[in-house]
């Protein structure tokens, strides 16, 4: 975790080193996949089976497969091409997106959380942090998920 700094009753439990993401949604798009791997900051996306999306910092510990095996529809857009079975389209990600940086002391928001609740709650039950970025890459500068009660 990073910029934990003012956030009470957080503390950091690494430093862990995120190599890789995975999001399933029954809405992929490539679009979706490219923001959701920008904000976490990763050099690469890729989407597999119409409707899962892969963020990574390394790609090609596989080899490369023929073009052709790449031959499902996204799901959320049947003109784009998300990958195959146990096939990824993989894409470079030219940039990352402009507030998914590390502020530096000077810029860091400090926040007070309270327990009067999450500042943004899904309608639908959410598992992991990778669900809540789905679910904000339109409208957050930040995501937080807590495991119980399973919100963003």
């Amino acid at each position: 975790p990073r910029d934990l700094d003012g956030l009470a009753g957080h503390s950091t439990i690494g430093p862990y080193s995120v190599q890789g993401l995975l999001v399933p949604s029954s809405s992929m798009t490539l679009g979706l996949c490219d923001k959701v791997c920008s904000y976490g900051n990763f050099h690469y996306f890729g989407t597999q089976y119409a409707e899962t999306c892969f963020c990574s910092n390394l790609y090609g510990r596989y080899g490369s497969a023929p073009g052709s095996d790449c031959n499902m529809n996204c799901r959320g857009n049947a003109s784009q091409i998300c990958g195959g079975a146990h096939r990824n389209s993989v894409y470079r990600l030219a940039r990352s997106h402009p507030v998914a940086k590390r502020f530096n002391s000077a810029d860091r928001v400090y926040l007070n959380l309270t327990s009067a609740g999450p500042m943004y709650r899904t309608v639908q039950p959410v598992r992991s942090l990778a669900d809540c970025l789905v679910q904000c890459v339109v409208n957050c500068q930040a995501v937080l998920f807590h495991w119980t009660p399973a919100t963003c």
